[in-house]
């Protein structure tokens, strides 16, 4: 494919992807939570049309916002920004796998066979570990955290009214880096399934490795204290060790199937040699060989008592010249190496096929 079909054909999947991204976003917009009730809202009836958005919202609210807490708007416009973020965030996530199917299609005529076998699994384990990545931050970092600001409340004899817009904030931020932190180990993994690192470099390097995951930590939970860094941490790094066993135990694998082809002679053929071009012809004249000599005459019997006319003798056949053989250096003739007819010895370029004799 040239650079312009290849432009065509990521533009044409971006498009893809954006399109379905859109139609998410209207349907968390748009499409009510509860038909029956929207509809009943709608005929002026007794019910209350809430966007699919809202039903994700009050479940947030319900699941995660301590008791005693109060959620207001600062602003005007600040419930406006949370039902708009809120379905942005949900959007994206709900639109992610057909993203990621688009991306791997676009890659898939430019990966090798053995790359294209990580495809799938690869794909699968990231979608796992988002999914409970985000699970594992929605009930559990999220939670804690919004726990572990609750004494300070109390402490300082604040009341928890709190804005709407930094609480929803805080918490798709957490999930969203829970989710993102337990798919590096996927990638890890893959890095070291095929060969663009080694293992030794995280065993050798393990201790700097945990003190930039432990600081990542800390960055995705600000407000948590190192407790919540900790809850963390902890399977961030067995997911991350795991994976570099793992990956390690098949790179290992796969430098021992190298060398034993290596030492068995399983070596791919060499190509055949081209032929040799045909060596030049020495041509020396032949001469006919001279006729056997001339018979001698044949005696005639003789008998003491009868003597019998001898019959008559025929011409003897004349003798053939005796030619001596030339002497001199032979005749040398010269031939092309590529379509094999005579040509001049000084010629460079060949009369018959034109190629040069160099």
């Amino acid at each position: 494919m040239s650079l312009r079909e290849h432009f065509s054909e990521l533009k044409r999947r971006a498009k893809i992807a954006f399109l379905s991204f859109v139609v998410m976003l209207v349907a968390f917009l748009v499409v009510p939570a509860n038909p029956s009730a929207a509809l009943a809202a709608l005929t002026g009836g007794a019910g209350t049309y809430v966007p699919l958005i809202g039903f994700f919202i009050a479940r947030v609210k319900l699941e995660l916002l301590p008791p005693g807490w109060q959620l207001i708007g600062l602003n005007v416009n600040s419930a406006l920004e949370i039902y708009i973020i809120a379905s942005v965030v949900f959007a994206l996530m709900f639109n992610s796998p057909i993203f990621a199917y688009e991306v791997i299609m676009f890659i898939h005529p430019g990966l090798k066979e053995t790359e294209r076998k990580l495809i799938y699994p690869f794909v699968g384990a990231a979608a796992t570990l988002f999914v409970g990545g985000a699970l594992f931050g929605f009930f559990f970092l999220a939670h804690f955290l919004l726990i572990a600001l609750t004494p300070f409340f109390v402490t300082t004899g604040v009341e928890p009214i709190i804005s709407g817009l930094d609480f929803y904030t805080i918490v798709v931020i957490t999930v969203g880096m829970s989710a993102v932190a337990f798919t590096i180990p996927v990638y890890v993994y893959t890095l070291l399934r095929l060969g663009i690192i080694k293992a030794t470099t995280f065993t050798k390097n393990r201790l700097i490795i945990w003190a930039i995951t432990y600081i990542l930590c800390a960055i995705i939970t600000p407000d948590g204290g190192p407790l919540l860094d900790v809850i963390l941490f902890v399977p961030i790094i067995v997911l991350l060790e795991l994976s570099v066993f793992l990956g390690g135990r098949a790179a290992r694998g796969r430098e021992r199937r190298r060398a034993a082809s290596e030492g068995t002679g399983t070596t791919p053929p060499a190509a055949p040699a081209p032929p040799a071009p045909p060596a030049p012809t020495v041509y020396t004249p032949t001469l006919p060989s001279p006729g056997p000599p001339p018979s001698a005459p044949t005696a005639l019997a003789s008998s003491p008592a009868v003597v019998a006319p001898s019959p008559p003798v025929a011409p003897a056949a004349p003798q053939m010249p005796v030619i001596e053989p030339l002497t001199g250096p032979p005749v040398v003739r010269y031939y092309c190496q590529y379509c094999g007819k005579e040509m001049s010895k000084d010629s460079i370029f060949c009369p018959h096929c034109g190629r040069s004799t160099d």
